[in-house]
């Protein structure tokens, strides 16, 4: 009995690494739990703010650029399609002058709740090329964003990462120890659009 369990659970594994996990099933513990999976990253910030309007910052393209990135940081988006099944290719200089590329996959994406894309870094054109910044850092990431309603006019974020697909030792080693990179990078980005929504715009 307990050979064929195991027989079905390596089947469904199976079964899910090849159809390329379309089917992205997201829950509340997965993401309220502080994790200490090296493959995964999460980070948390409360903002004066209803719901809504933290999420609108996420969803119009617009909005997104104006906050998203480490600080000296500007980003723009060379095409932006912020739907589900949409893909939008975005560009980013930082203050060292450097422009790196990048798309979002958007998975799901469910009014003043929940958005969850996958991303990577690309030429200018949108294909896929290895990290700028490391030949070893994972090619995916899926992004996890949940909105939660604290009290009448604030909202906590909770932003997960992790790596996706098929990733190397030494690829998630190097998102093992660039947690504190991100740390940082995520932290500028929370205080840049902290500010934006105080200002009401």
């Amino acid at each position: 009995m307990k050979t064929n369990l195991s027989i079905k659970l390596i089947l469904n594994l199976c079964t899910l690494i090849l159809s390329g996990c379309h089917s992205l099933k997201v829950t509340d513990d997965s993401i309220s739990k502080d994790s200490v999976d090296p493959n995964v990253f999460v980070i948390n910030r409360t903002f004066k703010a209803k719901p809504k309007l933290v999420f609108e910052a996420w969803v119009n393209p617009n909005r997104f650029m104006r906050w998203l990135g480490p600080k000296g940081a500007s980003m723009n988006f060379i095409k932006a399609d912020v739907k589900e099944g949409g893909t939008s290719l975005w560009s980013m200089t930082t203050a060292d002058g450097k422009t790196k590329f990048g798309t979002l996959h958007y998975k799901i994406i469910n009014s003043s709740d929940l958005i969850v894309y996958i991303q990577n870094f690309s030429d200018k054109s949108g294909n896929l090329i290895k990290a700028p910044f490391s030949q070893s850092y994972p090619d995916k990431l899926l992004t996890t964003v949940r909105f939660y309603p604290d009290g009448s006019n604030r909202t906590k974020v909770v932003v997960r990462w992790e790596v996706f697909g098929i990733a190397s030792d030494a690829e998630r080693q190097t998102f093992q120890s660039l947690k504190q990179v991100m740390q940082i990078g995520w932290s500028d980005s929370f205080d840049k659009l902290d500010s934006i929504l105080l200002e009401g715009k």
